[in-house]
């Protein structure tokens, strides 16, 4: 018997006197760490009598354990001198399509131990902050099992890593987006996270603890946060006899009162998805923002930096080289870009729709990008190539594209003039072909198309200079080429693939990929865009179609909009 088989035990002979000195209502405790392996009244279900070796070896990765139990479900296939030596770091490594597969016996092996080859597919590793990255390749591991006194099969040497397959991730895992200040600290982006979903009541401390532990690996140099080093929380977070979520933090220094608004977005927005009760926010046991005891999600929304594309702005299209509105009517829009006096090729609205971007063809055969107001004269800059994709602009005054497949530039307003800087993109492209850029509309994230593979990347300012850090690669072992993408959301991305589903969402961490209906589309897809309230725009070898969800039916846009023309909303 285990020794966390027999604390519960004892607790069960307790007499009933013993719970006669517990008050029914006490003061907010200090805070202790509740997990999976010593909530109250939790107990770890043991492997199922009588299983055979293989079967237990696939059980133990589909026993869903947490790194906040300390792994305690997984352990209980252990033998106890396993158990005591067992020490996994906090990552996780997520596998699919998993098989057990004997070992023929080296000479002389006891009758009471079997070696078995654990195979699978990777998926991802959860990192220790919470955060999934995607991983692929074959994962392989010999894992020793041994009959104990009981003649129970047991694991005496597991893995490294802890295992857990894809569908046990998903039962006990959920997503949960942590929010942080962008670039400028004028609004709040989230980082996605994986925390496990069990015990219920202990969701809302844990994304407070996230929260306090600073933004993930990959944005860390791209996120900011009002919660300052050396903060923590003063008692449990919990719920208040009248309902409400008490969250008293503490070691906050002086923070001024946009930097309270600013935290309590943080705090308010993290805990939207895991609890649906008024956070009463608290330093020291006193309303954080004076004069609000009780906040809800419409009280910070305006912090808010979601990816929406403004509904007043109906997007426009490259048609024949000229800009048109995006509408029934498909009028061109007024200056030299709607008129033919520019030869557009590429072109890219400002957030408020009040510029335009447009990469024009040049005398020479090359092209180059043109910057100015909407409708008007446009300035050409520097520099110009034999390739150049759809800008992308970070808020309105900057905006980027990529050069010859392999350069990024930005060109900022500098009050008057703009001026043009090189973006460091080495690590991001790795040297590969670099096709398409597109800048979350937070400024905080990119995602390009890298060699037909979506990169995700934190776009972090150095010193005056720009960089694209921390890539992740998504979808790398599809079987199909990403051939565009935009952001569908803060959290997730439409692409378009030269595969069987020619459109797909994905999530900005790579986990999830959805098809969307394919019924209509005719391949290549020559563009996607995103405009309000997701809606989703690609251009394929007949017209422009649109769709606003993943399993809607494609329908022509308004104005029989040919193909071959490109569409785009503003970012």
């Amino acid at each position: 018997m285990t020794r966390r088989r027999l604390a519960v035990l004892v607790l069960a002979l307790l007499p009933l006197g013993a719970c006669a000195s517990i008050p029914e209502r006490s003061d907010p405790m200090a805070v202790q760490p509740v997990v999976e392996g010593n909530a109250p009244g939790a107990t770890m279900p043991e492997p199922p009598r009588g299983v055979n070796s293989f079967d237990l070896v696939r059980s133990f990765a589909d026993t869903g354990s947490t790194p906040e139990s300390g792994f305690a479900a997984a352990k209980e296939y252990l033998t106890d001198d396993a158990e005591r030596r067992w020490e996994p770091d906090n990552s996780v490594l997520i596998v699919d399509n998993i098989d057990t597969i004997p070992v023929p016996p080296p000479p002389n092996q006891p009758e009471n131990v079997q070696l078995v080859s654990l195979q699978a597919d990777r998926v991802g590793r959860l990192r220790p902050d919470a955060s999934f990255v995607p991983e692929t390749g074959p994962y392989e591991v010999q894992v020793r099992v041994e009959r104990n006194r009981e003649g129970q099969w047991r694991i005496a040497s597991p893995p490294e890593d802890m295992v857990i397959s894809r569908a046990s991730f998903k039962d006990g895992f959920m997503a949960v987006p942590i929010y942080f200040a962008d670039h400028d600290g004028g609004g709040v982006v989230p980082d996605l996270r994986w925390v496990g979903s069990q015990p219920e009541v202990t969701l809302p401390q844990r994304v407070i603890e996230l929260l306090i532990a600073g933004p993930s690996e990959g944005f860390k140099d791209a996120m900011a946060s009002q919660l300052p080093r050396g903060a923590s929380t003063k008692t449990n977070v919990s719920e208040d006899d009248d309902g409400a979520l008490v969250v008293n933090l503490s070691g906050l220094g002086e923070p001024d009162l946009e930097s309270r608004q600013m935290l309590a977005a943080q705090v308010v927005l993290s805990l939207q998805n895991v609890s649906k009760a008024r956070v009463r926010l608290q330093e020291e046991g006193v309303a954080l923002l004076p004069g609000k005891r009780d906040l809800q999600p419409a009280d910070v929304e305006s912090y808010e930096s979601d990816n929406a594309v403004s509904p007043g702005l109906p997007g426009l299209a490259v048609i024949g080289e000229r800009l048109h509105v995006l509408d029934e009517n498909v009028r061109p829009i007024p200056g030299p870009a709607g008129s033919g006096a520019l030869e557009v090729v590429q072109a890219a609205q400002s957030g408020d729709g009040s510029r335009l971007a447009a990469v024009a063809r040049k005398p020479s055969g090359m092209v180059g990008l043109r910057v100015g107001p909407y409708g008007e004269d446009m300035s050409e800059l520097q520099p110009t190539g034999s390739f150049m994709s759809r800008p992308t602009w970070r808020g309105d005054s900057e905006v980027w594209a990529v050069v010859n497949g392999r350069d990024v530039f930005r060109a900022v307003d500098e009050g008057g003039s703009w001026g043009v800087r090189p973006v460091d993109v080495g690590e991001f492209s790795g040297g590969r072909q670099l096709t398409q850029l597109r800048l979350s509309h937070d400024g905080t994230r990119a995602a390009g198309v890298v060699d037909g593979r979506i990169v995700v990347g934190a776009v972090v300012d150095e010193d005056g200079r720009v960089a694209l850090r921390h890539p992740v690669t998504l979808g790398a072992d599809r079987d199909f080429r990403v051939t565009g993408v935009d952001w569908l959301t803060d959290k997730s991305l439409v692409a378009a693939t030269d595969g069987s589903s020619p459109v797909m969402e994905v999530t900005v961490d790579g986990f999830d990929w959805t098809e969307y209906a394919s019924a209509n589309l005719t391949q290549p897809i020559n563009a996607v865009t995103v405009g309000p309230g997701k809606r989703v725009v690609v251009a394929d070898q007949r017209w422009l179609w649109e769709a606003t969800a993943s399993n809607a039916v494609w329908s022509v846009l308004p104005g029989e909009i040919e193909g071959n023309s490109l569409p785009f909303f503003p970012g």
